[in-house]
C-alpha cells in the first residue's frame, strides 16, 4: 500500500475516534494543555540520559493526548537508497507512538492508547476501556516531570520535558 495512502488513512481514522471521543465527555488538563519536548529520560534502572533522542507529547484541553518518542542513546538510522526491511526494522523498532485519551485525578493522570504503532499494547486499550496508563505528573518551573506507576510496561522510568522553544528551566 503506498505510502500516502496509509498516512492519509491514519488521520481520517483519527479524526473519526477524536470526534467521538471528545463526546464521550474526556477529562483533559489546561494545565497540561499543549506540546512538550523531552529532555531527559530516567529509565527504572537507574541511570538518566540528559540528551535523549527526540520525543514529543502533546495534551489538549478535551483530554486528548499524542506522544512520540524515539528510544536509546543511539541516532535513527537514516535510509540508504532503496529502503530494506532491516532499515524498516532498524528505523522503526526504536520509535514509541501512541494517540487516545486521558484523564487528570489529583497528580496523577491515566492514558489509554485508542491508537498506536505497536499493536499489542493498541490492543489493550479501546473506546470503552476504563484502565489505563498511570502517570505521576508535576510541572514547576515551566518543566513537565512524568513518572510511571504500577508494574507494566514503562513502570518506574521518568521524563522531564519542556515547551517547544522554551529553554529548560524558564
Amino acid at each position: 500500500m503506498p505510502k500516502l495512502r496509509v498516512v492519509t488513512t491514519f488521520f481520517v481514522m483519527l479524526t473519526a475516534v477524536s470526534g467521538a471521543w471528545s463526546a464521550a465527555e474526556a477529562q483533559g488538563s489546561s494545565e497540561l494543555a499543549g506540546g512538550w519536548i523531552v529532555t531527559s529520560w530516567t529509565p527504572a534502572e537507574g541511570e538518566t540520559n540528559a540528551e535523549p533522542q527526540r520525543g514529543l507529547f502533546v495534551f489538549t484541553e478535551t483530554g486528548h493526548y499524542s506522544i512520540m518518542y524515539v528510544l536509546g542513546n543511539e541516532e535513527r538510522p537514516q535510509y540508504e537508497g532503496t529502503q530494506t526491511d532491516a532499515e524498516t526494522l532498524s528505523a522503526y523498532g526504536s520509535f514509541v507512538a501512541n494517540s487516545g485519551r486521558y484523564r487528570v485525578n489529583g497528580d496523577q493522570l491515566t492514558y489509554e492508547a485508542y491508537v498506536a504503532k505497536d499493536p499489542n499494547y493498541m490492543a489493550s486499550f479501546g473506546p470503552e476501556a476504563a484502565n489505563g496508563t498511570d502517570v505521576r505528573f508535576s510541572i514547576a518551573d515551566g518543566t513537565l516531570t512524568l513518572t510511571w506507576l504500577g508494574t507494566g510496561r514503562g513502570a518506574g522510568q521518568i521524563a522531564t520535558l519542556r515547551r517547544p522553544g522554551q529553554p529548560a528551566g524558564t
